[in-house]
């Protein structure tokens, strides 16, 4: 079932269920008012009634009967005096013997002026009626039937479901065009997506209103855009990546070619070889970090504390003969910090910052690594005092394959994939790497993740 029918029903629901509660509410307050006046006109009646019959009761029995019976004529009623034990004295109908007890709810209702309808088969409503004699000890019931209180109330009520009837019909109308229009933005929504096709995606949906459904069309056409961004990425990705496999396989091809003509030149056929191994060395390289950039989002994060000493200690044992070969210094500058990470994803990062300052550092510099705590972070800085980056270039630099200073240079170390990898690492752990530069002067990278 739709949402617009789910809704209307729930609207045609609710209004069936008011409309009853009004109905049987609006009814009882219409009948309590009627029975007052009745009362009260029961109650006038009676205190008339009292005024002779005190003359009378009980001293003249013969007098009273003559009483009831004449009254009870006029009044179209039953009329019976009780005595103080509120037990039959004398009946209007002459029915009931002396000293018959009724059971009668009236009875029950304490010793001064008392009413009670009894809705009955027969009859429809029957009034009670109880009044004490002022000075006699003993009580007038007056019973009548309250033929005009039933059909008012028959009458009352049939116009209150006719009205509401109306009502209902109206509201079950109403109710219709309000799940119409209450749900027309989500057909709107889902009409805009069903636009969307793997060529175009665009979802462009105007929506005026501050609510809920403003936010779930801003969330999705902030998705369109994210998947667009991430297609775009996609598509430049796969371009960058033809195009940088495609210069070593030239290279490769180039060499094949020529190899054939320099077998009898020992010394040059040594140098194509060696060129040949480089070169699939470098696509090796290339290929597992294209891999790894791939695979990153879908491993699940093993994490662990890994402490600032771990962290020099690892620095020192993989990087400490490459930093000697290089004649750069290796300086930590170390707080007590420990980062929960995923060990080995945390390790790649560093090491790919930390090669790269020292792969870009001229002999006799020095590569500072610092570990500190900052304003809610805990942050990794490794800075060299190398080439630089240029301004220009800084926006790009975390882009896969992009490398600042002669990028296209395939025989320049280093696969433009190192700075990407470390992004996405950083972003998996739900921190950033930022940077600063100065050409000429060195750069500092800065792996800032979240303290707690």
């Amino acid at each position: 079932m739709k949402i617009q029918s789910q809704l209307w029903l729930v609207l045609t629901v609710l209004f069936l269920a008011t409309s009853l509660g009004v109905y049987l509410v609006v009814a009882d307050a219409y009948e309590e008012r009627l029975q007052a006046s009745y009362e009260q006109v029961a109650f006038a009646q009676g205190a008339a009634l009292l005024e002779d019959f005190a003359q009378v009761y009980p001293e003249s029995p013969q007098r009273l009967m003559g009483y009831l019976q004449k009254y009870s004529e006029q009044l179209q009623a039953r009329l019976i005096i009780l005595d103080a034990e509120k037990k039959v004295f004398a009946d209007s109908f002459e029915v009931l013997p002396p000293k018959t007890r009724l059971e009668l709810a009236v009875l029950n209702k304490g010793e001064g002026y008392a009413s009670h309808f009894a809705q009955t088969d027969a009859f429809g409503y029957v009034q009670y009626t109880l009044l004490p004699f002022g000075q006699a000890a003993g009580y007038l019931l007056l019973i009548q039937e309250a033929e005009a209180l039933s059909a008012e109330l028959s009458t009352f009520r049939s116009w209150m479901l006719r009205v509401l009837s109306l009502a209902v019909v109206i509201l079950f109308l109403l109710s219709y065009v309000v799940a119409a229009w209450l749900t027309e933005p989500i057909r709107k929504i889902i009409a805009a997506l069903k636009q969307i096709t793997p060529r175009k995606r665009v979802f462009a949906l105007t929506y005026r209103r501050q609510d809920e459904i403003k936010e779930l069309i801003e969330a999705i056409a902030g998705m369109v855009a994210e998947l667009n961004l991430y297609d775009e990425r996609q598509r430049r990705f796969l371009s960058t990546s033809s195009h940088e496999l495609k210069t070593p396989l030239a290279t490769m091809q180039l060499i094949l070619e020529n190899l054939p003509y320099v077998r009898s030149d020992e010394e040059r056929f040594q140098e194509f070889t060696q060129d040949l191994v480089f070169q699939v060395q470098k696509m090796k390289q290339m290929v597992e970090q294209l891999l790894q950039i791939m695979r990153l989002g879908d491993r699940p994060l093993q994490k662990e504390d890994v402490s600032a000493r771990e962290l020099k200690e690892h620095l020192l044992q993989v990087f400490q003969y490459l930093a000697q070969q290089q004649d750069v210094t290796l300086e930590f500058e170390l707080q007590d910090v420990t980062f929960h990470v995923d060990r080995q994803l945390f390790l790649r990062a560093l090491d790919n910052l930390v090669a790269n300052a020292i792969r870009y550092s001229p002999r006799g510099k020095t590569v500072r690594i610092a570990v500190k705590r900052e304003q809610g972070a805990k942050v990794i800085s490794v800075c060299d005092q190398g080439i630089g980056i240029a301004a220009e270039e800084l926006p790009r630099i975390f882009e896969p394959f992009y490398r600042a200073n002669d990028a296209t240079a395939w025989n320049q170390e280093g696969s433009g994939l190192g700075l990407a990898i470390v992004k996405q690492i950083a972003e998996l752990h739900q921190g950033q790497i930022t940077v600063e530069s100065v050409p000429q002067k060195g750069s500092c990278f800065h792996l800032r993740l979240p303290a707690k």
